[in-house]
């Protein structure tokens, strides 16, 4: 019985090291095994209401709602948008999920806002057609949110891909399909996020894509904004908070789950890594907003992801993974005629088309992953 202490000394440190791994535990996420398919997408919104994922536009034509039933792990399609929707973030309140901002129509880099906000009313399968933002204060590529029965949108992009990035804030209330201009956030942003959590919203994530050099227009993809901007709705004031996003992207999804602000995929260049969508995903615990923390990677790097909470549970689907980012085939950069799909000049911060989708909707993935502790 001499090793009898060595015995109690190993087996002190083995639960020793257990206890301290399940105390970094940062969830893991895993790919969905669905029993029906539907057409990949991204830059696309994904929404849950009643117990179901509604995924809604995307880069392309018109698209079909898309409908995803966790207890037959099936998806249904229903009504078609009524207009070409994508760069936006979907919202639900009540019954109804909004998109209230969205390019419709023009080719990259000139895509063009939609005039108008849509609401998709998931127990009638009918949209209907809002009030748009005010002509100078429409854009794209903004976060989204909901409060208290009211919606709010910030930041954003007015001119495509070329110029317009912008900090506005503006709150639309459904009930009387009006909206109101806001204090500006702190930091200008597009391609990014907004999650509400408890009486705040924050601004998360995106990047300054009107910025432009001589010879690489597409120098914004190393642009990212790692500032978190936070809006209080009790005093009607922004703050920055101290606490850095750690991988800036743009095209990512940010949600709120259990009272952690999430931040998920997205794509980002740099000076010496070229562009390309990410697995990566942080959280932050806005009850002590000091430090963010690693989650477990997605499974598959996404950007213009969709991304929504379900009975405590996150869920992405859509999104351009697995390739570098870029603009669509053909697409019509300023002064460089279409050459396949990618401009020429300075290839550092460039790569082909996203791969692993439909062309019709922007390529993508439309596999479901979903993330639990």
């Amino acid at each position: 019985m001499k090793n009898k202490p060595l015995r109690c000394a190993l087996l002190l440190n083995f639960l020793l090291i257990s206890i301290f791994a399940t105390a970094q535990q940062t969830g893991r996420w895993k790919l969905v095994k669905t029993n029906s398919t539907v057409d990949a997408r991204s830059e696309c919104g994904l929404a849950a209401v009643n117990g179901k994922l509604y995924l809604i536009g995307g880069d392309g034509p018109a698209a079909n709602v898309q409908v995803y039933d966790p207890g037959t792990l099936t998806w249904a399609t229903k009504a078609m948008a009524p207009v070409p929707m994508h760069h936006f973030q979907a919202v639900s309140l009540g019954k109804k999920v909004y998109v209230l901002d969205a390019f419709y129509t023009g080719q990259f880099p000139d895509q063009i806002p939609a005039p108008n906000a849509y609401s998709y009313d998931t127990e009638t399968d009918t949209w209907q057609q809002l009030a748009g933002l005010p002509a100078d204060r429409q854009r794209a590529g903004a976060g989204a949110a909901a409060y208290n029965g009211k919606l709010y949108l910030v930041a954003g992009i007015k001119h495509g891909h070329s110029s317009g990035t912008n900090n506005l804030f503006d709150e639309y209330d459904p009930q009387t399909n009006t909206w109101t201009a806001l204090p500006d956030a702190p930091h200008i942003r597009d391609h990014s996020s907004a999650v509400v959590i408890g009486d705040k919203l924050y601004a998360v994530g995106g990047r300054n894509t009107s910025y432009h050099e001589p010879n690489n227009f597409m120098a914004f993809f190393s642009k990212t904004m790692l500032d978190v901007d936070c809006y209080d709705f009790k005093t009607g004031t922004w703050s920055t908070l101290s606490a850095h996003l750690p991988l800036g992207t743009g095209g990512g999804t940010a949600v709120n789950l259990d009272g952690k602000l999430f931040y998920i995929g997205g794509e980002r260049a740099t000076d010496s890594i070229p562009n390309h969508s990410q697995r990566d995903v942080y959280y932050l615990d806005v009850s002590n907003p000091v430090q963010w923390v690693k989650a477990g990677n997605l499974n598959k790097a996404r950007n213009g992801v969709g991304g929504a909470v379900l009975d405590h549970e996150i869920y992405v689907a859509g999104g351009a993974g697995g390739g570098q980012g870029g603009p669509p085939p053909g697409a019509k950069m300023p002064g460089i005629p279409p050459q396949g799909g990618m401009p020429q000049p300075n290839q550092q911060n460039q790569g082909p088309p996203p791969s692993g989708g439909s062309a019709g909707h922007g390529g993508g993935d439309i596999s479901l992953e979903v993330f639990s502790f």
